[in-house]
């Protein structure tokens, strides 16, 4: 076996055991964090909106979609964004950058950190835009080449690119932080093989004086 076949399994066992760890911790901290997308979104909805019509609502595993000119007892059919579809990329990103090694336990939470800032801010956007397009299929908007645009572009991040979006921030921050150390990537080429037996069959050579 290849010595970067073999650390590309390493590091795909130890991401596993990360990602299936961490899983339980992302289902206790789901309704939490969806009340926190809903009030992050609420903010810039009273900018975008003027006069404001609409409102999220944080509720157990769902994020609700509500209208301020429309009570509930009115028997207003009542839409949610389900807050698993919404933010899973976070298991993956966290498993990404804690299955990292040769990087310093400092360097990796601040690349969770920063990439973590940056997938809340995603999630925010998905809402801002599912909201006004995928989720309110009765407004105007949604009939226009913009409104279609934006529906698929919501369902594309919800198949794909919701899931491409973590691997992707993490080679960027990766790359931006300087990857592996010089020293570890000399220990591994070092623990390799074929550079042992290379380096094992080399004879000093005395020259004479």
């Amino acid at each position: 076996m290849l010595p970067g076949t073999k650390a590309l399994l390493a590091f795909a066992g130890r991401f596993l055991l990360v990602f299936f760890l961490i899983l339980p911790l992302w289902f206790l901290i789901t309704p939490g964090y969806n009340r926190l997308l809903a009030s992050g979104a609420n903010v810039l909805l009273a900018v975008t909106e003027s006069p404001r019509v609409h409102s999220l609502v944080g509720w157990k595993y769902f994020i609700l979609i509500t209208r301020l000119d429309s009570p509930f007892t009115e028997g207003m059919k009542v839409q949610a964004f389900t807050g698993h579809l919404t933010h899973f990329n976070l298991v993956l990103m966290a498993g990404l950058v804690l299955a990292q090694q040769h990087v310093a336990w400092r360097r990796r939470c601040i690349i969770l950190a920063i990439a973590l800032g940056i997938l809340f801010m995603t999630h925010i956007l998905y809402l801002l835009i599912g909201m006004k397009f995928f989720q309110q299929p009765e407004l105007e908007a949604f009939q226009s080449a913009a409104g279609r645009l934006s529906v698929w572009g919501t369902n594309f991040y919800l198949s794909m690119a919701s899931q491409l979006l973590p691997v992707l921030i993490w080679m960027a921050l990766y790359w931006f932080f300087g990857g592996i150390p010089e020293e570890a990537r000399a220990a591994d080429e070092g623990s390799a093989p074929g550079r042992r037996g290379k380096t094992s069959g080399r004879r000093k050579v005395h020259r004479a004086p």
